[in-house]
């Protein structure tokens, strides 16, 4: 039976939404602030979580990506007594699978209810890997699994595919599991680079050519949408066509037959085609630099794959298989992501998306050398400083949802060790009191907005051994931030 998670500062409503639940049958646990509802949501499965905006600790808008990334990963509906349109669209955004206004009618509630926990039963059979092969595609948002979700849909259509998202996202990735996951997987799947075909030979690339039909044409050659006979042609960044070719394009497209360069005859071929861009083909149509009926013509199935940014519950498993995939393939021992990386990774808003991400996991583990455990120091400098200014805020005061980032917690401060190579008890004692310093120094630097004298009345240090620490850790207690 599914098991519901309450997190309302509400009594009264608390109470009567629980008789609620009692009465339908569910089995529900309420919880008064963020603090408890995260605390609850990490230490049991929950299936789903009704959550309220306004708690005296955090706004829940804020925290759901927190209760998402709980080992039981459970949808979100969002609860509110002030609701309004720019609420709702963070909190979809933000990956919640509702947004509800107060008071809730019954037929409401048994709706989002079944609908909900009908969707979850859903991502448990995509994660099981038996609805679709999924390869290199990682990941178990609600985000991600919705697109693993049309990729299946598509892949049992022979209609083509139109995949749009940012550069980065996996289009490719994505072409090649809907190829294998179709009737046509025994064929090839042929990829074509629209960004990269010179103008005099582009359509003897694509339809091939007979001898003589050019200078240096000293043999006939099948073209690209004959290899593709039996199989899927993938035009990637498909936005870069030019004109002339578009209106080439459209009647192969239609007809399934094209004239190789120099030929008398036309050939035939049967494939699918899925195209794939990172620009707005709707607009580039309504400017009238792409033709309309190419495009209606692409985009039987449009799969569009959200930026990393809005699935970051990803960023720790992704984060984890690339560096096991990277300290394989340079063959040697993995090395464990320190908890202050991980951090910094979902709190980076990764404009180059997952290939940024294993980029970037290439670089940590080059700047690592020899040491087992991966930090922030590792990472790309770019990096760390887009995160150190995007945390600026003028009030110099934590989120209160921010709980792993509060110096209070001590989980921030328990070494990974590894058994195999445990370090004596003084290594482990220096680390955690450095650990702890930088991050009381870091919290420091905020509240006191940077005021030195504000500083050490709140840590009762002495301004001489102020500067002393903050020189030790290479901090900087200016404009109200510590950064390296």
């Amino acid at each position: 039976m599914p098991r519901l998670l309450i997190v309302d500062d509400d009594p009264e409503f608390l109470n009567a939404l629980g008789r609620v639940l009692t009465h339908m049958g569910q089995r529900h646990v309420g919880t008064r602030s963020l603090a408890e509802g995260i605390k609850e949501v990490f230490a049991h499965p929950y299936d789903l979580v009704l959550l309220d905006v306004i708690l005296p600790d955090g706004n829940g808008l804020e925290a759901i990506r927190h209760f998402q990334m709980a080992p039981s990963s459970p949808e979100v509906v969002i609860i509110t007594e002030y609701g309004d349109g720019d609420g709702a669209e963070l909190a979809l955004r933000n990956g919640a699978w509702d947004y509800i206004e107060k008071p809730i009618a019954m037929t409401t509630l048994r709706t989002i209810l079944k609908r909900s926990l009908e969707y979850r039963n859903k991502k448990k059979e995509f994660l099981s890997h038996k609805t679709v092969r999924r390869d290199k595609i990682i990941g178990t948002s609600r985000q991600l699994i919705a697109s693993l979700e049309q990729l299946a849909r598509a892949a049992r259509s022979k209609g083509n595919v139109l995949i749009t998202g940012e550069t980065g996202t996996g289009k490719e990735l994505f072409a090649r599991a809907i190829h294998d996951n179709s009737d046509r997987r025994d064929g090839r799947m042929v990829v074509v680079d629209c960004t990269n075909l010179p103008r005099e030979l582009r359509e003897s690339l694509l339809f091939g050519h007979v001898k003589g039909a050019f200078t240096g044409a000293h043999e006939s050659k099948i073209g690209l949408f004959k290899n593709a006979d039996g199989g899927t042609i993938f035009l990637d960044e498909v936005a870069e066509l030019a004109s002339p070719l578009q209106k080439s394009m459209l009647r192969v497209l239609q007809e399934g037959r094209f004239r190789p360069v120099g030929a008398n005859v036309e050939v035939s071929s049967s494939f699918r085609v899925i195209a794939a861009t990172n620009q707005n083909l709707r607009k580039m149509v309504e400017d009238g630099v792409f033709r309309k009926d190419l495009y209606y013509r692409l985009n039987a199935h449009n799969l569009h794959l959200h930026p990393l940014r809005e699935r970051k519950e990803d960023i720790p498993v992704l984060t984890r298989h690339y560096m096991e995939e990277i300290c394989n393939e340079y063959g040697i021992a993995l090395k464990s992501v320190s908890r202050e990386l991980m951090r910094v990774l979902c709190r980076y808003t990764w404009p180059g998306n997952v290939r940024e991400l294993v980029n970037t996991v290439y670089a940590c583990i080059d700047n690592a050398l020899n040491e087992k455990i991966i930090y922030p120091h590792h990472l790309p400098l770019d990096i760390r400083v887009a995160v150190a200014k995007s945390s600026f805020s003028g009030n110099g005061g934590h989120s209160p949802l921010e709980k792993e980032l509060d110096v209070t917690d001590p989980q921030i401060y328990i070494p990974e060790l590894e058994p195999e190579n445990l370090p004596t008890l003084k290594e482990v004692r220096n680390k955690t009191i450095s650990t702890l310093e930088v991050s009381y120094l870091s919290a420091l630097a905020r509240v006191s907005c940077g005021n030195v004298s504000k500083a050490c009345s709140i840590s009762g240090l002495s301004r001489a051994r102020l500067y002393e620490l903050f020189k030790k850790h290479d901090l900087n207690i200016r404009h109200g931030r510590a950064f390296t």
